[in-house]
């Protein structure tokens, strides 16, 4: 860097930098930082605050701080609304999700069956629950008198989300090679205290993936396709498997990562 010693200030003006409020300096009222020629900075400070407002444009390195290396530690993201932490840079809001099953037993090929959230306790297998036999889930579901069981497979989101990745590890108890099917999905929950509480409504596939020559001798990862990464508070999520060859239970564990938008 140079060095302004022995240089007169009508030639180095443009490289000093001055706050805005040219009468009252630093006060309790931040005050932007400009250059000498009043080109305004994304930098206010006062006596007890300090801001960082791009004066333009939005982008992804709003604002830095690295280590002596020069790795990123702390990033202020403001064309996407995110705050990034840590070496591997994640969200500041980054929350993990799990569902999981033990021992799902299909009563015929081709059915969606909801897949349960840790309960903190031991159980022999979940209570199979269909939800569909197309491609996809369905997009609603009214369970009736076994609505009941719902509690423990759908997430209540309490925040607008952002899904970042889905991950599912499968397995089989046989010898023979089946193909699995997962899906995540978003659904608006009745809950106004009528007869309709817990009913589900306006499905949406927001990440899905496949898992091939699934047995008892291996653990299947799949890295599921994102299809919706955006969930808004108040709507719940659920996760289901489907075993699109036989009637053989599942094992699985699907991990979703999300941050608070």
């Amino acid at each position: 860097m140079g060095s302004l010693a022995g240089k007169s200030p009508a030639n180095t003006y443009k490289s000093l930098l001055k706050v805005a409020d040219e009468t009252n300096g630093v006060s309790g009222t931040a005050s932007q930082i400009e250059d000498g020629e009043g080109t305004s900075t994304c930098i206010s400070v006062g006596d007890d605050n300090f801001k960082v407002k791009p004066q333009s444009d939005n982008t992804t390195t709003t604002f830095e701080v690295e280590n002596a290396s020069g790795s990123n530690l702390l990033t202020v993201d403001s064309s996407n609304s995110v705050v990034k932490v840590g070496t591997s840079q994640v969200s500041a809001t980054t929350q993990l999700l799990t569902f999981n099953a033990y021992r799902i037993v299909p009563a015929s090929a081709g059915t969606h069956y909801l897949v349960g959230l840790p309960t903190g306790e031991y159980v022999s297998h979940n209570v199979e629950i269909q939800i569909g036999t197309g491609t996809d889930p369905d997009t609603s579901k009214d369970a009736g008198s076994s609505t009941q069981y719902f509690t423990n497979f759908i997430f209540p989101v309490p925040y607008n989300i952002t899904i970042d990745a889905c991950k599912a590890l499968i397995s089989s108890y046989d010898d023979t090679d089946i193909v699995v099917n997962t899906h995540l999905m978003s659904y608006d929950m009745v809950a106004d205290g009528t007869t309709n509480d817990g009913n589900l409504s306006n499905g949406t596939v927001l990440a899905d993936g496949q898992a091939t020559a699934v047995d008892r001798n291996v653990i299947k990862t799949v890295d599921c396709t994102i299809q919706n990464s955006s969930v808004t508070s108040g709507k719940v999520i659920a996760c289901t498997v489907e075993n699109v060859t036989n009637t053989h239970y599942i094992n699985i564990q699907v991990q979703v990562k999300y941050h608070i938008a």
